[in-house]
C-alpha cells in the first residue's frame, strides 16, 4: 500500500498555509489542470461566510489547482476538513495534468454533495449571480493567493479575481492567512 497520495486542491487548499492547518505532511507538487470540469460555488459555509468551491463535470471546461503529495496518515484529516462524514463533500478520484511533470496524475479531490445545476460564473453576467452561489470576499482572496503561490496561469487568476463575491469577510482568517495584500477586481 502506498504511503502517500496525490490531492488536487482547487479551492482554499491551493494555499500552503491553509492546507497545512490540518494536513502538515502536504508537499506541493505544482500546478495542475483538470479537464472537463468547471469551478463553481454553491450553498453556504459557516466558516467562510459564503459559498465554498466545488468542481462540476462540464465538457470542454477546465479547472486549475494545486497538486499536493500527502502522507496517508493525513487522509482522515483531509476527509474531516472536507466534512465527508457530514456528507458536505464527496471524495472522488480524477486524472489531473501536472504542469510540473507534463504528465497525468491520479488525484483525490472533493466535490459538493449538493452540486449546482446551472452555470453562472462563466457567462460574464456577474450581476445575476444568486447569493447562494457567491463566495465570501475572504474565501475568494484565499483562492487568488493560493493560485499565485501555486504558479497557476495569469488568465485564470484574473478570472478568479473577477468572480462576484458577497462582500463578507472573516477577519480571523484574513489575519491568519495574511490576505491584506490580495486585491480582487
Amino acid at each position: 500500500m502506498a504511503s502517500t497520495f496525490y490531492y488536487f486542491g482547487f479551492g482554499s487548499n491551493m494555499l500552503a498555509s491553509r492546507i497545512h492547518i490540518q494536513n502538515p505532511t502536504a508537499k506541493r507538487v505544482g500546478a495542475g489542470k483538470l479537464e472537463n470540469y468547471r469551478l463553481d460555488f454553491h450553498t453556504g459555509s459557516k466558516n467562510w461566510l459564503g459559498a465554498p468551491a466545488t468542481i462540476v463535470s462540464t465538457p470542454g471546461a477546465h479547472v486549475y489547482g494545486a497538486i499536493w503529495e500527502i502522507d496517508m496518515s493525513n487522509l482522515k484529516d483531509l476527509d474531516d476538513q472536507e466534512s465527508v462524514s457530514d456528507r458536505d463533500y464527496i471524495p472522488i478520484s480524477i486524472s489531473v495534468f501536472s504542469l510540473a511533470s507534463n504528465s497525468n496524475l491520479t488525484c483525490r479531490a472533493y466535490h459538493l454533495t449538493n452540486q449546482p445545476d446551472t452555470i453562472v460564473h462563466a457567462t460574464g453576467a456577474q450581476e445575476c449571480i444568486p447569493l447562494d452561489r457567491q463566495p465570501s470576499e475572504t474565501y475568494l482572496k484565499v483562492l487568488v493567493k493560493g493560485a499565485k503561490e501555486t504558479g497557476i496561469p495569469d488568465e485564470y487568476i484574473s478570472w478568479l479575481k473577477g468572480i462576484k463575491h458577497n462582500g463578507r469577510t472573516v477577519p480571523a482568517m484574513e489575519n491568519k492567512l495574511q490576505l491584506d495584500q490580495i486585491q480582487l477586481s
